[in-house]
C-alpha cells in the first residue's frame, strides 16, 4: 500500500473535485439539492487552478495507491489557517488518514506563519467535534441559524507561531450612504480595544450626495509611525471609484462593480446581494462587509462587544450581518 499526502497538482484537481462534490453530498444528504450545488459552485475546476497559484492557498490531497482518497481546502491569511473542507473517503477511514491530513495542515499552516488554526463544523457532527478536540481545538463561538442557515460552531487551536501585527494597512471605498465611515469607526474601535495601535483617516468627495468617500485604516501591535502609506495590506471596495485605484496585496471588491477577473489573492464578493437577500435592504452591505474584514484580519468574533460599537437603530439586525459577513464563504 502505498500513502501520501502532498499538495495538489494540476493534474489532480478533476479527480479531488469529484470527491469534493460526492463529499457535499454526503455532509448534505438531507438538504435541498439546490443548497449542495450552491456550495459546490465555488470549486469548479477553473477556480481552483486559479487558486493554487496563490502563495495562500493550503490545497492538499490524499492518496492511497495512487488514487485520490481524501482532500484538504484550507487558506492561510494574515496569521491565521483557514479551513473550509476536508474529506477522507468513508472506505478509507479509520486508518488514521484524517488525523494524518490535520497534522499535515497544521505544519503548513506554521509554515505560513500563522498563530492559529480556525475551523466552522456543524454542531451536531458529533464525532467531527471529538476528533478536532483531540487534536487541541476548542470551542469558541456558537454562530445560531436565524444567522447563517444552519447551526455552526467556530473551533480555533492555537499554534506555535506568535508574530506581532506590525502596520497592517486598510482601505475601505465606497459612496455616501454606503456606511463607509460608520464601519471603518466600528473597525478602529475594536482594533483598538484588542489593544491595537490605531490612526484613521476619512476622506470625502466635496459633492453632498452620491460622492466618494474612502476610509484608511493603520493597526499594530507598535506605535505607529507613519498614519499614511501609497500600499495597503487590504483594500475593500464596495463602489465604483473615479480616484486613481490604491495599490494593496489583497482587494475585497463588491461583485457588480468588478469589471475584470480579479488576481488569486483577491475575492470578488456580492455583499450588496446577500444584505438583499438575507437582510431585506442594501444598507446591511457594510456590515456584511465589516463581518468579512474581522475574520480575514484574524479577530475573534466571540470577543467584540458589538453592542458597544455599533449605533442603536438596527443594532440586532447589524449584529446578525456581521456574523453573516464573518462566516460568509466566496
Amino acid at each position: 500500500m502505498d500513502f501520501s499526502i502532498e499538495g495538489l497538482k494540476d493534474s489532480d484537481v478533476e479527480a479531488t473535485l469529484e470527491l469534493f462534490c460526492r463529499s457535499i453530498d454526503d455532509i448534505h444528504q438531507s438538504r435541498p439539492q439546490e443548497e449542495r450545488e450552491h456550495l459546490k459552485k465555488p470549486y469548479d475546476p477553473k477556480k481552483v487552478r486559479k487558486r493554487l497559484s496563490s502563495e495562500n492557498c493550503v490545497y492538499l490531497v490524499v492518496k492511497e495507491d495512487r488514487k485520490v482518497i481524501g482532500y484538504m481546502f484550507a487558506w492561510a491569511t494574515e496569521g491565521v489557517g483557514h479551513i473550509h473542507w476536508f474529506y477522507i473517503d468513508r472506505e478509507y477511514r479509520k486508518r488514521g488518514y484524517g488525523r494524518k491530513l490535520l497534522e499535515r495542515t497544521l505544519k503548513e499552516f506554521e509554515r505560513h506563519r500563522c498563530y492559529e488554526s480556525r475551523i466552522f463544523i456543524y454542531p451536531e457532527d458529533a464525532v467531527t467535534c471529538r476528533f478536532l478536540a483531540g487534536l487541541g481545538y476548542l470551542e469558541k463561538a456558537h454562530i445560531e441559524e436565524q444567522y447563517f442557515g444552519v447551526n455552526l460552531l467556530l473551533m480555533v487551536k492555537p499554534l506555535e507561531v506568535r508574530p506581532r501585527v506590525v502596520a497592517k494597512r486598510i482601505v475601505l471605498a465606497g459612496e455616501a450612504g454606503q456606511g463607509i465611515k460608520a464601519m471603518a469607526h466600528a473597525l478602529a474601535n475594536i482594533l483598538a480595544k484588542m489593544g491595537k495601535e490605531v490612526t484613521m483617516n476619512v476622506l470625502y468627495d466635496a459633492t453632498v450626495r452620491g460622492g466618494e468617500i474612502t476610509a484608511e485604516i493603520v493597526f499594530s501591535d507598535e506605535k505607529v509611525e507613519v498614519p499614511f502609506f501609497e500600499k495597503a495590506d487590504i483594500y475593500l471596495q464596495l463602489a465604483k471609484t473615479t480616484r486613481r485605484p490604491f495599490e494593496a496585496e489583497r482587494q475585497i471588491v463588491e461583485a457588480s462593480v468588478s469589471e475584470k477577473e480579479a488576481p488569486p489573492e483577491s475575492a470578488t464578493v456580492p455583499f450588496q446581494r446577500e444584505a438583499i437577500e438575507k437582510f431585506g435592504s442594501p444598507l446591511f452591505i457594510n456590515m456584511i462587509a465589516l463581518g468579512r474584514l474581522l475574520h480575514d484580519i484574524g479577530i475573534p468574533i466571540d470577543k467584540v462587544d458589538f453592542r458597544a460599537e455599533l449605533p442603536a437603530r438596527f443594532l440586532d439586525e447589524n449584529i446578525r450581518a456581521i456574523k453573516y459577513g464573518y462566516t460568509y464563504q466566496d
